[in-house]
């Protein structure tokens, strides 16, 4: 595909999420979720392998599924109210359709199905796309929609979406596949704390979208599509494998890493409310989770140090790798921020 044609179709994708999130109108928020898919499309299929063209036509369907009920949903808003704004609270049944609709969108359990599915078929760099920002703008529309309407659906979603996050990583070895259960897990907990605070959901939005580009970019980096790939390479790159490895465990929750504020700013808001039982189904999906990222850390970390002189001299020495210098630093900077970024949040622990 030309460059400039993939340039133009990414900022079509851009246009589209900028359209939902500035839009009061339902039918015009219709129109910007299918202008950024249509956009997306051709850059999913980039690769144009049978893998690929699987993956594309699966994601295809399910948000051809998911419009049609959201428009479905604003249609029968339409007649019952007169209106096609945004602003207006629902009725119970086009509420319902929209939340499954939004549910289909975001991957949140039970309608997570196809989610691992098309990120095992895409490259890197395409799932990265699906995985973050895509994802922006039906959370934008449920964190209108959760202020109007407190939708008793999503939240059992999301809570259900914790729980087959953590435990759908655990027998898996592909590395996709495994940043989509994260994927699922972690919209689940936005969503659950985006209907009590909606200020904390939107840190932890952040948060996702900084720690899932790190943690995407890394391993396009470096070429690891299983976790077998991932301990063949710690004996060629330990300083990168390290810095992969801090990235899962913060992508997990653990601290002192940044992905630890996710966890923590949730569960703080939701004890606040008295919401006890949410929090702790929460914690034990979130424990889940991070039993595979120690795991996948612990048996790379084994056979990281010690090493042999020679392994680690032809490691420094290589000249066939020789990485591209801004991709270099646009790695460097978002695993900084993915893993080291709790110092500069310190002052939202008070507001939180």
């Amino acid at each position: 595909m030309h460059q400039m044609i993939s340039i133009f179709l990414f900022l079509t994708v851009v246009s589209g999420t900028i359209i939902v999130v500035s839009a009061e109108n339902w039918f015009v928020i219709w129109l910007g979720l299918e202008l950024s898919t249509l956009a997306l499309i051709p850059i999913l299929w980039f690769c144009f392998t049978p893998r690929n063209i699987e993956a594309t036509i699966k994601y295809f369907l399910v948000q051809a599924f998911s419009a049609a009920l959201l428009l479905n949903s604003a249609l029968i808003q339409a007649w019952f109210s007169g209106s096609w704004s945004a602003l207006i609270p629902m009725e119970s049944f086009p509420s319902l359709c929209l939340s499954v609709a939004l549910a289909f969108n975001l991957g949140l359990a039970a309608c997570h199905f196809w989610l691992p599915d098309v990120l095992q078929g895409l490259p890197f760099i395409q799932g990265l796309i699906i995985a973050t920002w895509q994802k922006i703008a039906p959370l934008f529309l449920l964190f209108y929609f959760n202020q109007l309407n407190f939708s008793y659906f999503i939240i059992l979603a999301a809570l259900i979406s914790i729980l087959v996050g953590g435990w759908g990583g655990l027998n898996q070895t592909q590395t996709r596949k495994i940043l989509a259960f994260s994927s699922i897990g972690n919209m689940g907990w936005i969503v659950v704390t985006s209907a009590f605070s909606l200020g904390t959901a939107a840190m932890m939005l952040f948060i996702y979208l900084v720690i899932n580009t790190s943690i995407f970019l890394i391993l396009d980096f470096l070429s690891i599509f299983t976790l077998g790939h991932l301990n063949n390479t710690s004996q060629l790159s330990p300083i990168s494998i390290t810095l992969v490895i801090l990235t899962i465990l913060s992508l997990g929750g653990l601290p002192p890493l940044t992905g630890f504020i996710l966890k923590f700013s949730s569960l703080y808001s939701l004890i606040n409310n008295g919401f006890i039982f949410f929090s702790s189904v929460m914690i034990i999906g979130s424990l889940l989770s991070l039993f595979f990222y120690l795991r996948i850390a612990f048996n790379t970390t084994l056979i990281l140090f010690p090493q042999h002189l020679i392994s680690l001299t032809a490691w420094r020495n290589s000249t066939e790798a020789e990485p591209l210098m801004a991709k270099t630093w646009l790695v460097s900077s978002f695993s900084v921020l993915s893993i080291l970024a709790i110092p500069l949040t310190i002052p939202l622990y008070i507001n939180v």
